[in-house]
């Protein structure tokens, strides 16, 4: 019997197919079980434990209807193979804020979705820490469809061992004066390797639209990979988009630095690799979310 195979993280726009870069294809089977959760316009933050067992698949519908607020806090933890879907939709004047803390044990997998449209005055903030052992696919399938919208994502990632991680995140700019910033930073450590995808898309008629990427990964080995492909596509002229990539490694006098207190190599190495994920929890008001991150740390870097 053949083995099943699944394709994600799709370019909108096609590169060259010897970069390997237009996709990613795994193994992957359909018999697990699934789940739907709804999350709508609350007082408080709302925490969701996201786990299963193998091949479960969980969908997340989150809605924020005409100027309401919507806090969620989601944790990945304790599954063997999981898909996650997270709808968002974001009406007019709504803020949705979405912070995901993704956490992969030994020889795990986790496809994680997001598929999002935001309405007139709306925004949409998403800030991502990706952790673990295992293997992680996320993808963020951004629509700006009315005037003023906004789309603002935050990544933070520590990539390790023989660890894939693979990100794909599309913008799409719809409507008048939208706008998207998107910014990851990470580490990759070992043999690890990181594909980091990031298009942002100006439709016809977003006139006064702006988007900005920015990615900044360290390198500590020499056998790791990284591969990053920014993207913007336009098919209107009075609109202003911008990205870029700053690639480097723990350079002599850093590291003489770290010596001359007293910190060795890889200790040195291990404080760097967690500045990025550190960044994402300075962001964060809710001590549940940065005590996540924490304890994920701990627990990859021991």
């Amino acid at each position: 019997m053949s083995e099943m195979k699944r394709t994600v993280n799709a370019l909108p726009s096609k590169t060259w197919y010897w970069l390997k870069m237009n996709d990613a294809v795994l193994p992957w089977e359909e018999e697990g079980g699934s789940e739907t959760i709804q999350v709508g316009s609350k007082n408080a933050p709302v925490f969701l434990q996201v786990s299963g067992g193998n091949y479960e698949k969980k969908q997340i519908e989150i809605s924020a209807k005409e100027k309401e607020e919507v806090e969620v806090y989601m944790q990945y933890a304790d599954f063997s193979h999981l898909e996650s879907l997270t709808k968002i939709h974001v009406g007019k004047g709504s803020r949705v804020k979405l912070v995901q803390v993704m956490k992969t044990g030994k020889e795990t997998a986790l496809i994680n979705r997001i598929e999002t449209k935001v309405e007139e005055k709306g925004s949409l903030e998403l800030y991502q820490v990706m952790l673990g052992q295992g293997n992680i696919y996320g993808e963020t399938l951004t629509d700006l469809v009315g005037k003023e919208a906004s789309f603002d994502a935050d990544l933070g990632y520590l990539v390790q061992d023989e660890e894939l991680l693979d990100i794909n995140m599309v913008v799409n700019h719809f409507g008048e004066e939208t706008r998207s910033r998107i910014k990851a930073d990470g580490a990759l450590k070992d043999m690890a390797k990181k594909v980091f995808r990031g298009t942002i898309d100006f439709k016809k008629g977003s006139v006064g639209a702006e988007g900005e990427e920015t990615e900044t990964v360290l390198m500590l080995g020499d056998d790791v990979q990284n591969q990053t492909i920014p993207v913007i596509l336009c098919s209107e002229e009075t609109v202003a988009g911008s990205h870029g990539a700053t690639i480097g490694e723990l350079d002599e006098d850093t590291l003489f630095y770290f010596e001359s207190r007293g910190i060795g190599k890889k200790e040195a190495e291990d404080i760097m690799a967690r500045a990025a994920i550190d960044r994402i929890g300075r962001l964060l008001s809710e001590e549940k979310a940065q005590e996540w991150i924490q304890d994920g740390l701990k627990e990859v870097l021991s």
